[in-house]
């Protein structure tokens, strides 16, 4: 039939375009010439047979130069499965022996693994099931064991390979047999001394990674090992130190978050621009660094709270110095992390003199007391129940092991404390050295003269006498500053020269007595005899006295007196004239209805401390307040010498 030819062609051409569906270019040549043929085969009047057959063999030619790879059919994917326990069969299995589990964190899960090609022992880091198919956690997982491999430093943990085993990703790196910083904190096993061992290889690890042009970006005590071996006798090796978890590490070129509104890194240990979301520089790791030395000197981060209080601490509050909750501290480590921590990224330092500072902390002396005023306080906090703080408040002294009630300082500079409650034999009645040395012990408990029911404010007079009023009997005794018992006088009374709630006492060369029901503060001599009485009126109107809860003496020998009713500290003359008045604020976190200590300095400060409170608040200055950090029960004024 005459159009045979054309239902051949036809024919052809649709098993061409089959073809061409599953063949690759070289198909596709052939198709070319096979059209060509059968044009050249119509106009010359051939039989379709000839050209027909030379066009499927150029098509058979033109497989033959495709991509071998577009032959080989795909496979189908392994379904997923759920990483197995140790005994039991896994895809990863092929290459490492599952040998236990290590520890999950929030996307991984770490197992000790042996590699069966040639035993090496690794920590194998595994995503978890719900990231095993995120891609940009997997990216993320990769991207750290790249960096790690391109990071050279005995104090940096290696990676030995990464990649995928069936449908596992995987990174397989150094495995330290040890406890994270994160552990030894928790445990209370470091002092500042380790805690400075521990962190200077960090430091000198972090500046190198630096230097290679990487920032690490989520410093954290969970992210430094310690070898087990290199923990010896309370010391460290600082070569068994590893500093590790670099999955959100990236380039100096690539510190911006990775989505918008997406913050990446630990709240508790982040600087305030990447709490922010601002492009990220070598100083961030620096502060990040600070937090994690803060908190393994004292045993507790600057911030607590959820992500966003920490995140609005980080960016607003300044942390409460360290040293004040660790006043053992060196001045210097104290200073140095405060400057790490600083805000602005300006105001801190490099790691180069970060490292420095560590090098020689322990050459550096401890610095002798100022020959300024201090402040004697009686706190609330391990590591030291008295402390001397300079006019920063930071302690530059810490001593005494048992809560103070009061505390008073003699003319030659020693701290004198009465204690809450009796214990044995040795007396409620303490003097220590500007050292911290106690030096003397007395007052037992009885009722005789130079024994206590329950002692609750001492003062020290210009006489070198010692006063100690005792609130069961609301006597008064008189010391020597060798301890010894001269006289007794006051007691519980509505007299003048007796109390009826003695709560508070102050002495220049008179004693004068704080009784809070009688809103009335006594004037004594130095042998007890009355003098007069000093009551603030309501009014001139109204002649009711006011209420009084508070009682100190200033570096002239005025009287400080805190007018409850009015919020206000008063200052009168020791003939009873009114100098001047200066409100006290009051904080939320302070009880209204505490008594209140207080004491003035030669340069003109007056000191006032709500019993309780944490900070003292500075009078008659333009400074703000002192920040203690921890509960203060009294203060006295420290001078080197007295008049």
């Amino acid at each position: 039939m005459p159009e045979a030819p054309y239902v051949l062609a036809f024919s052809l051409y649709l098993l061409t375009l089959l073809l061409l569906l599953r063949l690759g270019p070289g198909a596709l040549l052939g198709f070319v010439l096979l059209l060509l043929l059968a044009d050249a085969g119509l106009l010359l009047g051939l039989s379709g047979r000839p050209y027909g057959f030379a066009g499927l063999a150029l098509l058979g030619l033109g497989s033959l130069v495709t991509p071998r790879e577009r032959f080989v059919p795909r496979l189908p994917r392994r379904r997923r499965r759920r990483l197995l326990p140790p005994s039991e069969k896994e895809p990863l299995e092929e290459r490492y022996q599952i040998l236990g589990k290590l520890g999950t964190g929030g996307m991984a899960t770490v197992y000790r693994a042996k590699r069966r090609a040639d035993g090496l022992v690794a920590a194998l880091k595994i995503p978890q099931e719900r990231y095993a198919s995120e891609p940009r956690f997997l990216r993320r997982l990769h991207r750290e064991a790249e960096v790690l491999k391109k990071l050279r430093h005995p104090n940096i943990i290696k990676v030995y390979e990464h990649g995928q085993a069936g449908t596992t990703h995987f990174i397989a790196m150094e495995l330290v047999d040890g406890p994270s910083l994160d552990e030894l904190i928790a445990n209370r096993r470091l002092n500042p001394e380790l805690a400075r061992k521990v962190l200077l290889p960090v430091a000198e690890a972090l500046k190198y990674m630096h230097d290679q042009g990487f920032l690490h970006r989520d410093l954290k005590p969970g992210n430094i090992m310690i070898y087990r071996s290199a923990l010896k006798d309370g010391d460290v090796d600082p070569a068994g130190v590893r500093l590790m978890d670099f999955g959100i590490a990236a380039g100096k070129e690539f510190t911006r978050l990775t989505t918008v509104g997406a913050r990446i890194g630990t709240p508790t240990y982040m600087s305030p621009e990447q709490a922010k979301g601002q492009p990220l520089d070598e100083k961030s790791d620096v502060y990040s660094l600070g937090v994690v030395l803060y908190e393994a000197l004292v045993g507790e981060a600057p911030f607590q709270g959820d992500f966003e209080q920490v995140a609005r601490k980080q960016i607003h509050e300044r942390p409460v110095p360290p040293i004040q909750k660790n006043p053992k501290l060196h001045p210097l480590l104290n200073d140095l992390v405060m400057r790490m921590l600083e805000k602005d990224p300006a105001r801190r330092p490099d790691l180069a003199e970060v490292i420095a500072t560590l090098k020689h902390l322990r050459e550096a002396e401890t610095p002798e007391l100022a020959q300024g005023h201090l402040l004697a306080l009686a706190v609330e906090a391990p590591g030291g129940n008295l402390r001397l703080v300079d006019q920063k408040g930071l302690p530059v002294r810490a001593f005494g092991h048992q809560v103070a009630s009061d505390l008073a300082v003699d003319r030659e500079g020693y701290v004198w404390v009465v204690h809450f409650e009796f214990t044995g034999n040795r007396g409620m009645i303490r003097r220590f050295s500007p050292e911290g040395e106690e030096v003397l012990a007395t007052g037992t408990y009885g009722l005789k003269l130079g024994e206590f029911f329950n002692p609750i404010a001492i003062a020290c007079g210009r006489n070198d006498r010692v006063y100690v009023l005792d609130s069961e009997s609301q006597a008064i005794t008189r010391l020597t500053l060798e301890g010894r018992a001269e006289l007794r006088f006051g007691g519980r009374g509505p007299g003048r020269g007796s109390f009826q709630n003695a709560v508070q006492i102050a002495v220049w060369d008179d004693v004068y007595v704080l009784d809070l029901d009688g809103r009335q503060v006594q004037r004594l001599d130095a042998e007890g005899n009355y003098k007069d009485r000093f009551i603030l009126a309501v009014s001139a109107q109204d002649p009711s006295p006011r209420r009084l809860a508070g009682l100190g003496i200033d570096a002239e020998g005025n009287l400080l007196i805190y007018d409850a009713d009015a919020g206000k500290v008063r200052v009168l003359s020791q003939a009873g004239k009114l100098l001047a008045s200066h409100p006290l604020p009051l904080a939320d976190d302070e009880d209204a209805g505490a008594l209140v200590d207080l004491a003035g300095s030669p340069d003109g400060v007056i000191y006032a401390l709500r019993r309780g409170s944490p900070r003292i608040y500075r009078l008659a200055s333009e400074e703000g307040p002192l920040e203690i950090g921890v509960p203060v029960r009294a203060l006295a004024l420290w001078l080197p010498q007295r008049p």
